[in-house]
């Protein structure tokens, strides 16, 4: 009978481990969705940024000034929204992977619960029976 006690309070052990795995997966979550928020914010602004906007009076420059605002400016923007597309695109493979995760802890606990259950009612079967554990 301590067999049956002792594997009972490995699946406690396991379930709970299982709860903490939900809740990391629920931080990477809210920490996923504020990547994509902040891309799908800025990247509208550098598009704008690159079609005007905030660019300095180019009737004030010479040619060779104007060429290198421009080249710097569209270069820089064009970059950042490279990088915040990627970030946004490697965001939703996150959010993919995460899911299939969460549906395997969802399976575990699942699993876990049946055995517990199936524990708890031969324990209870054997204790309303009389049967005693002597060790």
């Amino acid at each position: 009978m301590s067999k049956s006690i002792y594997e009972l309070s490995k699946l406690e052990e396991i379930s709970m481990a299982c709860d903490q795995a939900t809740i990391a997966m629920a931080r990477i979550n809210t920490a996923n969705a504020s990547i994509s928020a902040i891309s799908e914010l800025v990247i509208p602004s550098l598009k704008r940024m690159i079609s005007g906007g905030n660019t300095p009076n180019y009737f004030e420059l010479n040619v060779s000034e104007l060429r290198d605002v421009i080249e710097k400016q569209g270069n820089t923007i064009y970059n950042t929204m490279c990088v915040l597309t990627e970030m946004n695109d490697l965001s939703a493979l996150i959010d993919s992977k995460t899911a299939t995760v969460n549906r395997v802890i969802d399976d575990i606990n699942t699993t876990i619960n049946g055995v517990n259950n199936g524990i708890n009612a031969i324990l209870n079967s054997n204790n309303s029976q009389g049967v005693v554990d002597h060790e």
